[in-house]
């Protein structure tokens, strides 16, 4: 949009009517001119999402304009709950960090409105003591905390999230899929308690339960 007097592309939008096309009254931020302007306005397009919440996911879309840009980590409204990007997928099957809209095929997303479920593995030389808990979606995990887990002490030694396998370092724990550790007789002092966010005892084989 161009000022009718002086051509000057800075613009100010003062009113603004109408929906298939817009009616807009203008003032010049260069030389003051007030004018008004008709544009078209492009209708938004349906984009598809694959959704994930915890174990499941499901096929749902979202409207949006074409002009748009989305990048991995953004946050779409997804029939009113808030969802973060995971992945962007091209028209020519590439994976992408960011994309406009008119060239994304599908897009890939969780919601962030519920706690990050985490897996933890306790080794017990070849025994493993497997839990899921529930966390608030920041909480870090670090290698090297000690945790408490019902009446079990261990360090933890491995993670494992979404992209990476990891022994040194933090993760927060919505990118957090696995924790691995192993206990230890000299573990006194833990650095924090999962008890009370144990939601699932998970059967796998050579598990050994532990009597609380």
């Amino acid at each position: 949009m161009k000022c009718t007097v002086c051509g000057s592309e800075s613009c100010e939008i003062l009113k603004s009517k109408g929906r298939l096309t817009k009616e807009l009254l203008l003032k010049c931020n260069k030389c003051g001119n007030i004018f008004r302007e008709v544009v078209e306005v492009e209708k938004p397009i349906e984009v598809r999402v694959v959704v994930s919440e915890y174990e499941s996911s499901h096929k749902t879309s979202v409207k949006l304009y074409p002009d748009e840009f989305l990048e991995f980590e953004g946050v779409l409204d997804l029939d009113g709950r808030p969802a973060e990007i995971t992945s962007i997928e091209n028209k020519r099957s590439g994976r992408v960090m960011f994309a406009p809209v008119t060239e994304i095929d599908t897009i890939w997303a969780n919601y962030i409105d519920t706690p990050a479920r985490v897996g933890i593995s306790v080794d017990f030389g070849g025994k493993i003591l497997s839990r899921k808990v529930e966390v608030d979606r920041e909480f870090e995990f670090t290698i090297g905390d000690i945790v408490k887990l019902g009446h079990v002490l261990f360090k933890i030694r491995g993670i494992k999230t979404q992209e990476r396998k990891m022994r040194k370092g933090f993760a927060k724990a919505f990118v957090v899929k696995r924790i691995y550790g192993k206990p230890g007789d000299d573990l006194k002092r833990y650095k924090y308690d999962l008890t009370s966010k144990i939601i699932e005892v998970v059967t796998v084989p050579n598990v050994v339960e532990y009597d609380e």
